[in-house]
């Protein structure tokens, strides 16, 4: 893990691992109960950064975080030559991997519009698994039961949506210090069908967002043409003063 090579994209270090790579990471440290977040980086945090420092100062909570969006891939590669064969390491993937790698009792879920019917997809039983798919509050006495409630897990998907996921891990991590916190937004509703996943050369181009904003035009048109546009504009001016200095790729640690 310490030899992993790292770029700092928009302040924030991106490990170069793929997503069996980051699987094989994440049970390890389950076994050996070393607590982590792991942050699942796209233009959609880029953007919340850009506009919102506060959102930005949350983030530096997480110590792990991947390239999920292709615009943070390609900057990755524009910033150090090794990241040029690494493809994108997303929630969506990540997910369904860990629940097949994962035993049961060891996992947690804060989240999610349908984990039940996930999991079904995935061939498991949801009622071997901790769900907590209701009402979620931010509020330290609700976490502090929650926190009860999740003991004994070393695994936990949070999948609130941005940036309320990362709010509820940064409150329970203190009570959780030995586990595994990864931030999956939307992913167990592609697993279970209800979100359509663009194709995979759709994927594979960068092109995931057109077909999203296609096929739900209402809902994200704001975020993709307004919102997207100077997070993108913001981390192509991070590449570019970052490639004058030539001092943005972290060594191992």
């Amino acid at each position: 893990m310490d030899s992993v090579p790292k770029v700092r994209i928009y302040g924030l270090p991106v490990w170069h691992v793929s997503v069996e790579e980051l699987c094989d990471l994440v049970v390890d440290w389950s076994v050996r109960g070393e607590g982590h977040w792991i942050a699942t980086l796209n233009l959609d945090y880029v953007s919340r950064c850009q506009r919102d420092p506060q959102f930005q100062e949350l983030l530096q909570g997480a110590d792990v975080f991947t390239a999920d969006g292709m615009p943070v891939l390609v900057a990755c590669r524009k910033l150090d030559a090794r990241f040029a064969k690494l493809d994108r390491t997303t929630g969506a993937d990540l997910t369904p991997k860990l629940i097949a790698e994962l035993q049961s009792h060891l996992v947690g879920i804060v989240g999610g519009v349908t984990p039940a019917a996930a999991l079904k997809k995935l061939g498991r039983d949801p009622g071997d698994y901790f769900i907590f798919d209701g009402k979620v509050e931010l509020d330290e006495t609700w976490v502090r039961d929650l926190a009860e409630k999740l003991k004994g897990r070393s695994v936990v998907f949070v999948a609130l949506g941005c940036p309320k996921q990362e709010k509820m891990i940064e409150l329970l991590r203190p009570h959780l210090p030995s586990c595994v916190f990864i931030a999956v937004g939307g992913s167990f509703e592609m697993i279970a069908g209800i979100t359509r996943r663009a194709p995979k050369w759709m994927q594979r181009y960068g092109l995931e967002w057109l077909f999203r904003l296609a096929i739900e035009p209402r809902r994200l048109w704001r975020r993709y043409l307004l919102e997207y546009p100077p997070g993108a504009f913001a981390l192509y001016r991070w590449v570019r003063a970052t490639r004058r200095t030539a001092s943005n790729t972290l060594p191992p640690t």
